[in-house]
């Protein structure tokens, strides 16, 4: 992938859409308190008719790529709970086999010798007994180790892979979802989301078969060795079906909401650290702890009403298994006493009451897990099933050899459907030249080229380089042939070398020096400490800003693109770097096609052709020396910034006989005699 993809999903990563700038379409990161109020009570009400069952099965196919070692992990569980029940089983018949001596008639050491010499029918039993109990004991034990070790290797195995599959997604979504989706949102989907999944599967879901297992095995123990106790064994279950459903009906809004202004607190998070200088600049650190605070606040009073709501739920359940529990143990202490009830049948009762009632229990635990996966398998879902802005057709070409010809064919396009940025804008660009793009703010400049890059697709007409339809190519060849400097440089923590070499990571030394040159930036690199080898800050933090723009250059131009747009890529740096990497371009610009937004005038008028946009339409189209001689938008640009560099002195003030004109009849007519005067030898600089 090139540099213009890089820097493409460099801005997907957190640096600030220009193109979204110029829509005025608001980012959700920007939203205020009752927006995001109104989502999250839509998130709740959305998730009241959330399919489970159909959610649960989309987890489920991320087990395919694991599924032998979730049939192991399974497998494990059941000869592990088989080795429970028949050891509860073996250790009923050691007991029933023991017989009581009589009181008083038994000799202790004369006793123990016949058990140690083997005259005793009784210690001969109980010495077999007590072996195959060991062995049972070891067996469980061994299964318990195998168990854990598959359950954690095939959880963590699915997890895996539902987290390539988000970052894969997240690399891949079209940039509308970024637009209204903050950092802090995507970070807290793709960890802490993914992190109550995983807990979820390695959890929950092995305990749940677990349960059901356990409850069937000794359901099946009891009905051969004591069947009275098995309506008394199940008669808690449908009413435990019952209340958990009810209760499960009330905790998931609230843990929606409980997920949703987490969200919030991370996004706060991501920005206060994005725009730490800012905060210290304007002295807001109270301010910014301050709505921290209140977020925080209103995070705990979610948890803590979640919290509420199963501190409810644990005491019903537990009631409802103790009445049965306190029933059966009723039932059998009368059977006891009339001597029905043998030791060891009083034994498997014990094991397999306790056993039943203990797992159930556990319900409130595992409904918790259960409720908060859900939810964040939900949101997670949202991330993989988006559709995507561009989607790519499946007969998708690779771009022909070309120049880069640019045609853009009565082209409309809008962030928001109503709210159109472009309006039927139509102009060619031939193979090789440069054309200069100006115009106000909100003009609609940067979504021009990003519709180029296919950031989005146009609502109407169609974009063309070297006559083919970019639609109808490859995305990522597409972008192969773009390399897009953008105004908001995005440089990663690596080394200058591997900044510069992102799009051509197999590119290295010379490449990278000779593409650092033409950007102005090998005297600046070798000064630093390691040269080429230094590392540099998150986002580029130990630069400056014209230092970032240069090495952004730099990595355009590594790529040697078709077409190379730089989207007013010298803002940052002052008029006497800006000339030479101007300089130092003109090279580069032979046999490629470059489109250049700019504000400043000595920057536009290199240009082969100048695109005046206004209100989202083709105003002006020319060269800078014929859009001088017409009145419009471009001739009274140039008026002014003309008349400032004419009248300024050497030290940057105007003259006094400038500065005694007081009137604006007298301002209005200085400045445009200064510029006619000018005007007749401004054509394009070759």
């Amino acid at each position: 992938m090139n540099a213009g993809a890089q820097d493409a999903g460099a801005q997907d990563a957190g640096a600030q859409d220009a193109g979204a700038q110029d829509a005025g379409a608001q980012n959700s990161g920007a939203l205020g308190a009752g927006d995001r109020k109104r989502m999250v009570e839509q998130t709740v009400s959305d998730a009241s008719s959330f399919n489970d069952r159909q959610l649960l099965g989309w987890i489920f196919t991320f087990l395919r790529p694991v599924w032998r070692l979730a049939a192991l992990a399974g497998l494990f569980l059941a000869l592990w709970i088989g080795a429970e029940i028949l050891t509860v089983r073996q250790t009923a018949e050691a007991v029933n086999r023991i017989k009581l001596a009589p009181s008083g008639t038994h000799d202790v050491p004369s006793e123990f010798r016949r058990w140690l010499t083997g005259d005793s029918a009784q210690a001969t039993a109980l010495v077999q007994a007590v072996a195959i109990l060991a062995c049972f004991y070891l067996a469980t034990s061994l299964l318990t180790f195998l168990r854990e070790v598959t359950n954690a290797r095939f959880s963590m195995g699915q997890v895996f892979h539902i987290r390539e599959a988000v970052y894969d997604k997240v690399q891949r979504i079209g940039m509308p979802f970024h637009d209204r989706t903050t950092t802090g949102e995507v970070i807290n989907r793709a960890l802490s989301d993914l992190q109550k999944v995983r807990q979820f599967i390695q959890s929950s879901v092995l305990v749940t078969l677990e349960i059901l297992l356990i409850v069937g095995g000794y359901l099946v123990l009891l009905a051969f060795r004591c069947p009275w106790a098995v309506p008394l064994a199940v008669l808690p279950l449908p009413l435990w079906i019952a209340y958990t459903i009810r209760f499960s009906r009330k905790v998931r809004p609230a843990q929606v909401a409980e997920t949703e202004i987490g969200d919030r607190s991370v996004s706060i998070l991501t920005e206060n650290i994005a725009g730490v200088h800012v905060v210290k600049a304007f002295a807001t650190q109270q301010q910014e702890i301050a709505k921290y605070g209140e977020n925080c606040d209103e995070y705990l009073a979610r948890v803590l009403r979640r919290i509420r709501l199963y501190a409810n739920f644990t005491p019903v359940v537990r009631g409802i298994s103790m009445v049965s529990h306190l029933s059966l143990f009723l039932l059998a202490g009368y059977l006891i006493i009339h001597r029905v009830l043998l030791p060891g049948d009083v034994l498997v009762l014990g094991s397999a009451m306790g056993a039943i009632l203990g797992r159930l229990q556990q319900v409130a635990a595992i409904n918790e897990q259960y409720q908060g996966a859900i939810v964040s398998a939900r949101r997670l879902h949202e991330v993989l099933s988006a559709a995507p802005a561009v989607p790519q057709r499946r007969d998708a070409i690779d771009l022909p050899p070309g120049r880069g010809a640019v045609w853009f064919e009565n082209v409309s396009f809008g962030y928001v459907p109503d709210r159109p940025v472009l309006r039927g804008v139509s102009f060619d660009v031939p193979a090789g030249a440069t054309v200069a793009v100006v115009g106000p703010t909100g003009a609609g400049k940067t979504t021009l080229v990003q519709l180029l890059a296919r950031f989005y697709d146009p609502q109407s007409g169609r974009i063309t380089v070297d006559g083919v339809d970019v639609r109808d190519v490859a995305l990522d060849d597409l972008r192969r042939q773009i390399a897009y400097v953008f105004q908001e440089t995005y440089l990663f923590s690596h080394t200058v070398a591997a900044n510069v070499a992102y799009g051509r990571p197999e590119q290295l030394g010379d490449d990278v020096t000779a593409a650092a040159r033409l950007a102005q930036a090998d005297d600046f690199v070798q000064a630093l400490p390691r040269g080429y080898d230094t590392l540099l800050g998150e986002r580029g933090a130990t630069l400056s800003g014209g230092q970032r723009q240069r090495l952004a250059i730099a990595r355009a131009l590594l790529t040697d693109p078709r077409i190379l747009i730089l989207d007013d890529a010298t803002a940052a740096v002052d008029p006497e770097t800006e000339e030479l990497i101007h300089a130092g371009l003109d090279a580069a610009r032979r046999d490629r096609t470059v489109f250049v937004i700019a504000h400043r005038l000595h920057t536009v008028r290199r240009a082969d052709v100048v695109i005046v946009l206004e209100g989202g339409r083709v105003t002006q189209k020319g060269t800078h020396t014929e859009l001088v001689q017409t009145e419009g938008y471009y001739r009274s640009v140039a008026r002014t910034q003309l008349l400032d560099e004419r009248h300024l002195t050497e030290d940057g003030e105007h003259p006094a006989h400038v500065r005694r004109v007081q009137d604006g009849r007298a301002i209005q007519e200085a400045r445009a005699a200064a510029v006619e005067s000018m005007m007749g030898n401004t054509g394009p600089r070759e």
